[in-house]
């Protein structure tokens, strides 16, 4: 049983082998076949065409030359407004408030003016008391003169009588006593005369005081007339406020500050220039010019985005020692005519400036990844790659301006082109 057993796995194992061998045999049959029927290849000649390459045609412009800067809108004029005179605020117009408009001559707000017209009216009284005086002594200076021609005329008179007395005395027709009486009389009658003249003489200096007097209640009136204005407050222009610090009702002193009211459509912005693009607007400030300008909102999307012209008002005397830049301050001209919406130019709006500089004529503008290695451009000159160095004037942005090297109608070449050399056959 064992001997059969294993002469039956000898015959199995023996029948796997010649079955791998007829497998084997078949598929070199068939790979003979099929070596035998494979045709050879056709020999074909490779022709280089030269490569193909795209061009843009040289023209020349004008172009003027632009720096860009960045800066914030911040009001031309700007006033902070305080009190004058103290007291309790009684009145504040309902537009005084953070962004409220206010026209030319609103009274923003006013003080309890009753202690103040009581003042004037002081003013007032002590005025008419002064005049009143100086009336008055100008009527005793006339009843003086008066007095001094009634006073001569009795001096006359006495003195006339004296020497009629005299006269008769001696004669021996009048006594003694008559005699000492006219004296007396007469001398009287001088001093009299004397008073007078001492009491019209003083009326010179009191005139100078009761004019001084009046001079000075007419200061006082003033004062009381001008604190009584001060203590209501007008607009002196059209704005809006910027601030409040104050309610109705409050008490305030002078110098408080209450807010602040900035001036509509007069905005200016700062901005810093680097040292080595001032080179491009410089000959305006050397001919006694300023250069004008492009504001736009920088940092707000919008459907309807508005450009402002603008100029640049002056240079600031001195350089920032942390950027090494030179600021600037420019005008917006045209802000008050495109006030319209939310997005109109305020205080604090971050905006692009675009300074407009000198016009260079006859220049040519190209992408910038045309040029290459040592201000190498790529042009074909009769299906022939020329390497042509040119001048440039100016890299900005994503272009080069190039003032030499180059001559209208060159043709640039565009696209890529690897392994170039000079002379290399292009179409």
């Amino acid at each position: 049983m064992e001997k059969f057993s294993k002469k039956r796995k000898e015959a199995s194992v023996l029948f796997r082998i010649f079955r791998v061998i007829a497998v084997l045999g078949i598929a070199i049959a068939v790979a003979a076949v099929l070596t035998a029927l494979k045709k050879d290849p056709e020999k074909k000649d490779i022709v280089k065409a030269p490569p193909g390459v795209k061009v843009v045609v040289a023209t020349p412009v004008t172009k003027i030359m632009t720096v860009e800067a960045f800066g914030t809108i911040k009001p031309r004029k700007l006033v902070k407004i305080a009190v004058e005179v103290p007291g309790r605020i009684e009145y504040i117009h309902p537009s005084f408030i953070e962004g409220g408009k206010i026209h030319k001559g609103d009274i923003l707000l006013k003080i309890d003016q009753r202690s103040y017209k009581l003042d004037r009216q002081s003013g007032e009284v002590r005025v008419r008391q002064a005049k009143t005086d100086i009336e008055s002594l100008k009527t005793d200076i006339e009843n003086l003169k008066m007095d001094i021609e009634l006073s001569r005329a009795n001096v006359d008179l006495t003195n006339k009588e004296l020497k009629r007395v005299a006269t008769l005395n001696k004669n021996q027709f009048a006594s003694k006593n008559s005699l000492d009486k006219a004296e007396q009389q007469y001398l009287q009658a001088k001093i009299q005369l004397q008073n007078i003249n001492n009491r019209l003489s003083l009326t010179d200096t009191m005139m100078e005081q009761k004019k001084a007097a009046l001079a000075m209640a007419r200061v006082d009136f003033r004062k009381a007339e001008l604190a009584l204005q001060k203590t209501s407050i007008k607009s002196k222009f059209n704005g809006y406020i910027l601030d409040k610090f104050a309610e109705t009702g409050e008490y305030i002193n002078p110098g408080q500050v209450i807010g602040s009211i900035y001036q509509e459509g007069n905005l200016d912005v700062d901005v810093r220039i680097p040292l080595e693009k001032m080179k491009w607007i410089e000959s305006f400030f050397q001919n006694g010019k300023t250069p004008s300008a492009k504001v736009s909102i920088a940092n707000v999307e919008i459907a309807r985005s508005y450009v402002w012209d603008a100029k640049v008002a002056r240079l600031k005397a001195k350089i920032d020692e942390t950027t090494r830049t030179l600021p600037m301050t420019l005008e917006i001209l045209n802000s008050a005519e495109k006030v319209k919406n939310i997005f109109d130019l305020k205080p604090g709006t971050f905006v692009k400036c675009i300074i407009l500089g000198e016009a260079h004529k006859d220049i040519f503008v190209l992408p910038r990844h045309l040029l290459k290695i040592d201000n190498i451009l790529f042009t074909i000159n009769d299906r022939y790659l020329k390497m042509k160095k040119v001048n440039i004037l100016r890299k900005f942005e994503e272009e080069i301006y190039i003032n030499g090297g180059l001559n209208p109608g060159d043709k640039i070449i565009s696209s890529p082109l690897p392994g170039a050399l000079d002379g290399m056959e292009l179409t």
